[in-house]
Formats: structure tokens, C-alpha cells, sequence
């Protein structure tokens, strides 16, 4: 019986310390989501710059798409502001070690051509590990309904 006990316990620790791990990592994209979150409304172009790819790929709810050089343009010329934005749901999901998806929605209050719109977004957020950190390749948002 306490072989049995010892047997079992051998091969629950190998599964809690994957689990662990994968909650830390978890946690850590998305801290960095809120970190590029919280860098855009604050239209921190400097840092937005270590967490953005370089062939980062921006697809707003308008559908227009931009790229890094784009996308920090419009934010330092405050031709739009993002005034806040909340996550309501996210989900990661792990592509190996170096790559990850967060499946989101999002309320969002953004000022545009000087009209202040509110509304809810789900996203589709792909992250890559760069020098250990996680910055955004991709960003595919679409506008929730009322």
C-alpha cells in the first residue's frame, strides 16, 4: 500500500510542476498584454517599440491594417487615442516554447477624428518570444455587437 501511495505521488509531482510552469507562462504573456495595453494608452510609443515585432501585422475593427512604423505613427500624432481598455475574457494557447495566441474580447473607449467611440472587441493576439521577452507579431480585431 505505501509503495502504491509513493508510486502515486511520484507521478502526480512531474504533472503539478507542468502545470505550474504553464500557469507561469502563462501569466507572463499576458502581462504582457496588459503591458502593451497599458503602453497604448498611454501612447508610449518607446515602449510599444519592444513590444511590437518588427513585421508586426495590425488589423484594426475598421479592417484597416498597418504595420509597426504605421501603427506608432498613428498613435504619437494622436490622430487616434486609445482611452481605455479592458479585457473581459482571454484564453492563451501555446504554439511551442517561442510562439502564443491569446483569444480575447476586449471593452475598448478610443477617440478618433476627435469622436469618442466605446465599444466591445474580440481579438486574436499571436506573440512571439523575442530574447525572452513576448512581443506582438499579429492583431486581428473585430467589433462586438450591442
Amino acid at each position: 500500500m505505501l509503495r502504491t501511495c509513493l508510486l502515486l505521488l511520484l507521478s502526480v509531482e512531474p504533472i503539478a510542476s507542468v502545470l505550474v510552469a504553464q500557469d507561469s507562462a502563462t501569466a507572463r504573456v499576458l502581462a504582457a498584454d496588459d503591458q502593451r495595453f497599458a503602453a497604448m494608452m498611454r501612447a508610449d510609443t518607446a515602449a510599444l517599440r519592444t513590444k511590437l515585432t518588427e513585421d508586426l501585422a495590425y488589423t484594426h475593427t475598421t479592417g484597416a491594417r498597418q504595420d509597426k512604423a504605421e501603427f506608432l505613427r498613428t498613435l504619437a500624432s494622436g490622430q487616434l487615442r486609445y482611452r481605455n481598455i479592458t479585457p473581459t475574457e482571454r484564453t492563451v494557447r501555446f504554439l511551442g516554447a517561442e510562439g502564443a495566441v491569446v483569444v480575447g474580447r476586449s471593452n475598448m473607449q478610443v477617440e478618433s477624428g476627435g469622436q469618442v467611440l466605446a465599444f466591445a472587441i474580440g481579438y486574436l493576439a499571436v506573440y512571439r518570444r523575442v530574447a525572452g521577452e513576448w512581443q506582438l507579431v499579429a492583431w486581428q480585431s473585430t467589433r462586438l455587437p450591442d
